[in-house]
Order: C-alpha cells, then structure tokens, then sequence
C-alpha cells in the first residue's frame, strides 16, 4: 500500500500527497472549528483511486472519514473525481460540491444527485461557514482551465486559494519542500503549455484571481507544488503572457520550419566536433527517453526532421543532453555557437541559454518528461 504523506500547512488545513517523486497530486483538507465542539471538515479534490486504501488510512488518522462534511472536485477529471463515489459512500454526511459542468461527467459514476449541491445554486457563489459569515468559501470560475466547469476556490480567512490545475505543474526545484522556489516555473511552464487550450483562458483566470480581496497569500495547485510570498504576483504575471495549446499550435508551423534547421545545423556541427557516432549515440539516447508519449522531436536517419512540443523547449532539452559529459570549456562553445546559429534564423534565444549556469538542468528535464510519458 503506497504511503500518503501529510503536511500541515496551517492550523487547520493539510496537504496529502501521493508517492510519485516528480509528477504528484495534491489534496487537501481544510478544518474549520465553529466552536470548542463544532468543526466543519471539507475535503479539496481527493487523491485518485489508485491510492485509495492509504488516503482513507491518512484520513482516519487525522479526522475520521466519516467525518467529512463536504467533498470538493475543481473540474471533473478521474485523477481527483475517481474517489469521489467511494468517499460518499464512507462520509454519509457529505455533500459533494462541483460545478454543473463537472457534474454532468462526474454523474456517470452513479452518485445520488441528492448528494450533489451546484455551485452556481449558492448565493454570490459564497458558502458561509458559520453565522457570522467571517468563515466562507467563495467559487471562482476559471472557465476553460484547462475544463470548461474549473472552478477554484477561495477561503479568505487563510487566504489560501484552491486551483486545481491552475498553477499546478511537476516539481522541477532541486531541493526538498512542498513549496515553490523559482525553479518550480519550468514544470508550471511545461504544464500550461500541454494542458491548457488557450492564453485568453490563463487571462481571465489570471484577472479574476488579481481581483479577489484581500490577495491570496497562499495558491495550493492540485499538482505540484504549494505557491506563496513574492512568487504568487511572479508565477501570475509570467502566466498571463504564456502561449499555450491553441496559441502555440497557430504560431508553430513557421517557427518549428526555423527550429528545425537550427537542430541539424547544430548537429552538424556536432558530427565534425565530436564525431558522427558520439552524435548518433545521443541522439538514440534522445529516442530512448521520449519512447512513449509525448515525443519530443522526430529523429530519422541522423536529423531532426519534427518538433512534438514547443520548440524551444525541445533545443534547450536536446542541447542540454549533448551538454552531458563535456567539460566547462566546450559546454560554453557549444551554448555560445547554439545562440549564434539561433540568431541566424532570427529566432529568440531561449532564457535557460542566456546565461551561463554551473549546474546542469538535465534532471529537471528528465522530471519533467518522464511524467508526460507514463
């Protein structure tokens, strides 16, 4: 039975995480005591039924599942839905909370619709937790991020925001936590890039969240890791300009044609470098890590000829991979004459080539793919 690990966030809310190292999801349980008796315990976007035994067990031990008063999905995909009907089941109390959108896919697990209470039926789409209305749930809709009926979830009290895939992404930091570093970007970059449909999505998304009183101070993402401080306004601001689905597949053709020839100018000049069978070598290597979805290039007979995910995502891989053993000197040849051939097609060079960094960034492309590849 895989291990759910617990962390309390603050007094009263907890975050569960499944085992998965890289690619992660995220639950999470808010207390709210009404008095020295009375306490309200809402579950936020259950762990999928792959871990269902050792969720129920964690659960048991810090509430009792038969404690649970209200369930919450933010959209209705089965990594955070597939619990759902078994916890109703345990949790007779509970009432299951979703938008109607999410409940007209969610209904085919046969849940009694009695159970179920819309969010759009709420008042202001405000849940009041006690009298005086200091402790409340308010619904956000974030239409078409990446579902039509996402909907995140604000508890002003901590000013913690609950949003699902909004935010959410791989853990690519180095170091241990559930919090993010500015190295937690490249996996929420990644995400955004393969999950959502459209950059108009992310700013409506972005604008509603920029307009809620006061400001979160805490974004807890369904994966990934927990957001906070300084890092919030960052991570929003770099997602209003992201290009993603829709937007990159409208602008990609020409770029991917100019992409293309940088690779196999880049590896020609790594055939007269390094020699064509150290070049060939890499390139299986390349193959054999991105063997199942998705792909990140083509390769046939010794040259890129397709590009599967935004390119220049895919050069900094690529490069970053035959960056592998070299020592410091030729590692800098390498990036300065990658910067050179780019510019020679008029291509914006990548952030991760700009500068010069001491540690590879191999790893945390490795986190990022093998997730994608499962």
């Amino acid at each position: 039975m895989s291990e759910i690990k617990t962390y309390e966030i603050e007094k009263g809310l907890y975050l569960f995480k499944d085992p998965e190292p890289f690619f992660n999801f995220n639950s999470y349980l808010l207390t709210c005591s009404m008095d020295d008796k009375v306490s309200i315990n809402i579950l936020f976007d259950p762990l999928p039924l792959k871990y269902f035994r050792a969720f129920i067990k964690t659960l048991n031990e810090l509430v009792g599942v038969e404690n649970i008063d209200i369930i919450y999905t933010n959209h209705q995909d089965p990594d955070l839905t597939s619990s759902v009907p078994a916890l109703l089941d345990l949790a007779p109390r509970a009432i299951y909370i979703t938008s109607q959108d999410t409940w007209r896919l969610v209904s085919g697990y046969n849940i009694d619709p009695k159970k179920f209470q819309p969010v759009e039926f709420i008042p202001n789409r405000k849940l009041k937790l006690n009298k005086e209305g200091d402790m409340c749930l308010e619904f956000i809709p974030t239409p078409f991020c990446h579902f039509r009926g996402a909907t995140a979830v604000y508890y002003p009290k901590l000013k913690a925001l609950f949003s699902g895939d909004l935010l959410g992404g791989a853990s690519t930091k180095d170091t241990e936590g559930i919090y993010a570093t500015e190295e937690s970007w490249l996996g929420i970059k990644l995400f955004h890039e393969v999950y959502m449909p459209t950059k108009e999505a992310l700013k409506l998304a972005v604008d509603k969240i920029g307009r809620l009183n006061p400001l979160p101070e805490l974004i807890l993402p369904q994966h990934g890791d927990i957001i906070k401080g300084s890092l919030i306004i960052e991570f929003l601001s770099r997602l209003n300009d992201l290009e993603v689905g829709l937007d990159y597949i409208h602008t990609k053709e020409k770029e991917e044609e100019f992409y293309i020839r940088v690779f196999n100018d880049m590896l020609d000049f790594a055939k007269k470098k390094y020699g064509e069978e150290n070049v060939y070598n890499k390139l299986n290597r390349i193959s054999t890590q991105t063997s199942n979805f998705p792909e990140i290039v083509k390769i046939e007979n010794g040259v890129i000829s397709e590009v599967y995910i935004p390119a220049p995502t895919a050069f900094v891989f690529v490069y970053d991979v035959f960056c592998e053993d070299l020592p410091e000197s030729e590692k800098e040849e390498l990036r300065l004459k990658s910067i050179e051939t780019l510019k020679k097609y008029n291509l914006e060079v990548p952030e991760e080539l700009l500068y010069k960094k001491s540690t590879s960034i191999m790893d945390t492309f490795k986190r990022v793919f093998d997730i994608f590849r499962r």
